[in-house]
């Protein structure tokens, strides 16, 4: 190991401007509605925001009628998100880079269902 130079690896969120707000408008309707929108002013990336899928699917207080798309999708999302943490892990950024584009599709996906 060097004694001057870390090795760093991030996952970064890239929304443009609009942010997390602007490119899930659905999704991010329904952490307003919640009281979630703290979760829109940390604009966490897509591999993060798994952990919010899995609050929001266990929060009693969101009927199960409003979760439905959460709960079609969650177990998906969270096994892409770990596959990508193994990639992660594994320093196999082709791999990663991958299996987040299919962590992505997942979350356009929800946010179609979400527009009901």
């Amino acid at each position: 190991m060097s004694k001057f130079i870390e090795i760093e690896i991030k996952l970064i969120p890239i929304y443009g401007s609009a942010g997390l707000a602007g490119r899930f408008p659905n999704l991010a309707n329904f952490l307003k509605e919640w009281g979630y929108e703290r979760v829109l002013e940390e604009q966490p990336n897509v591999y993060q925001l798994v952990e919010v899928l899995t609050r929001l699917r266990n929060d009693p207080a969101i009927p199960d009628t409003a979760k439905k798309p959460i709960h079609r999708f969650h177990d998906k999302i969270q096994k892409v998100r770990d596959e990508a943490r193994e990639h992660l892990l594994s320093r196999h950024l082709n791999e990663l880079d991958q299996t987040l584009y299919r962590l992505e599709d997942l979350y356009e996906d929800l946010e179609k269902e979400m527009s009901w």
